[in-house]
């Protein structure tokens, strides 16, 4: 199951092309990480400065399929991919207005559960870990052409 976040691409967002800078898709994939959690009924302040854990993101990648210019909206897909022990991992799909054949980016990251005194790997809490593994997804596998 997905979470969806609908954004329009706005002027500071973009480079002088009128292109999304490089580096905002992480923003727009944060974005849409606070609305997975809020979908929850999570709330989001407790998570990131009360409670007894922190959440950082330990990994990120992207890669840029299609352009995305400013005034488009596009649409930012939260999918988990993996819940392991302590750490869990994120799939985003973002897409333009032409809907889900319209790919614009996919980004990638993983997420530890410290505790939030010693950093230390902590078990992800069992609410937190059954709300996670309802929204696992199988990750695509990339198709290799036969040799």
């Amino acid at each position: 199951m997905s979470v969806r976040a609908p954004y329009p691409v706005r002027f500071q967002d973009v480079d002088p092309a009128g292109v999304l800078f490089f580096g905002r898709i992480f923003d727009y994939a944060h974005q849409a990480y606070e609305e997975f959690w809020s979908a929850a009924g999570v709330d989001r302040a407790w998570i990131f400065s009360g409670a007894p854990f922190l959440i950082p993101i330990v990994h990120s990648e992207a890669d840029y399929r299609g352009v995305i210019r400013h005034g488009e909206r596009i649409d930012v897909r939260v999918d988990v991919t993996r819940v392991g022990r302590a750490s869990f991992h994120l799939g985003y799909r973002v897409t333009g207005p032409g809907g889900e054949g319209d790919l614009r980016a996919e980004v990638k990251t993983v997420h530890a559960f410290v505790e939030r005194g010693t950093m230390k790997p902590t078990p992800i809490p069992d609410d937190l870990r059954m709300f996670l593994l309802r929204h696992l997804v199988q990750e695509p596998v990339a198709h290799q052409p036969p040799k």
